[in-house]
């Protein structure tokens, strides 16, 4: 079953190298892995945006707020193992995104 949490696909905004840089990471052991991270965090950074993502992104164009949301998410995905040693990473998120989000009233 497919999910689809964005009103658009775009394709991925980072690859698993660039994310590898960001997580200080060589070799390839943990490639396939570091891949997962980074398409779920696409993907949830997406959904949180919701109509504000701009179907024309790629990985020239995107705003640089918006890829960066997307290597702390993956980062965090990727240290954190359940045992709550890692700091909540969605402050930084939210405050990067800020201003892409349609502000919503209550």
């Amino acid at each position: 079953m497919t999910l689809e949490f964005s009103r658009v696909t775009l394709p991925a905004l980072w690859t698993v190298d660039q994310a590898k840089v960001h997580l200080r990471i060589t070799g390839t052991a943990h490639d396939a892995d570091i891949a997962q991270k980074l398409a779920t965090a696409q993907e949830a950074i997406l959904s949180y945006l919701n109509i504000a993502v701009d179907p024309t992104w790629d990985a020239a164009t995107a705003p640089a707020a918006v890829t960066h949301a997307i290597h702390l998410l993956t980062a965090y995905l990727y240290e954190d193992r359940g045992d709550g040693s890692q700091p909540d990473v969605w402050p930084k998120i939210y405050a990067l995104l800020a201003a892409y989000r349609d502000p919503t009233v209550a």
